[in-house]
């Protein structure tokens, strides 16, 4: 199963990072325009969001009307954290795997208050099921293991898998998947 991730998720990057540069801004913003107006985020007391790497969905523009979090790296605990980012202008730096995240002075979210936060998390590929294949070493799948609230992958409309994904038992599927066209309910309870 793991080459067939592999295969997968080289298919899908190619997919996504072959967007022009004016078709991924214009697909960004009409991503955050649905963000925007579904009820689940706009009722969301707070977000857990990511820090775009390479071809990514942008969406730190939502920031400013959210209470905003990112993870960090933390070596104590060998695993990210959960940080919130008053001002993403000021309070980013590069961290490991050059990922855009919070400065090491802000305090993080205990993991108790995780549950509170609507996550939307990024993916290579996504099914209509919610199953997944993220960025690779499970990072996300185990931050989403506190999530209350639900999650949402945010990618691009060429990365909705036609194909069954593999989902092996540690992967965490997502509520919806939300792209520049569509917004798609996985499960009814939205986890």
């Amino acid at each position: 199963m793991a080459l067939d991730k592999a295969a997968l998720r080289r298919k899908y990057a190619l997919l996504r990072e072959s967007l022009a540069p004016a078709e991924r801004k214009a697909a960004d913003a009409a991503i955050r325009e649905r963000l925007s107006r579904w009820a689940v985020f706009r009722d969301a007391p707070a977000v857990a969001a990511f820090a775009a790497l390479g071809a990514e969905p942008e969406l730190t523009e939502l920031a400013a009307d959210k209470r905003w979090f990112l993870p960090r790296w933390s070596r104590e605990i060998d695993g990210y954290e959960i940080v919130e980012i008053p001002d993403p202008e000021r309070d980013l730096v590069r961290g490991r795997y050059g990922i855009r995240e919070p400065r090491p002075e802000l305090p993080a979210l205990p993991e108790s208050h995780w549950r509170e936060l609507l996550f939307l998390v990024p993916a290579v590929a996504c099914g209509a099921d919610g199953s997944r294949i993220g960025r690779g070493g499970g990072y996300y799948d185990r931050m989403l293991t506190a999530s209350v609230c639900g999650a949402a992958a945010v990618v691009y409309d060429c990365q909705v898998a036609e194909e069954a994904l593999p989902c092996e038992a540690h992967d965490r599927r997502v509520g919806w998947v939300v792209t520049e066209y569509r917004l798609i309910e996985c499960r009814a309870d939205g986890q």
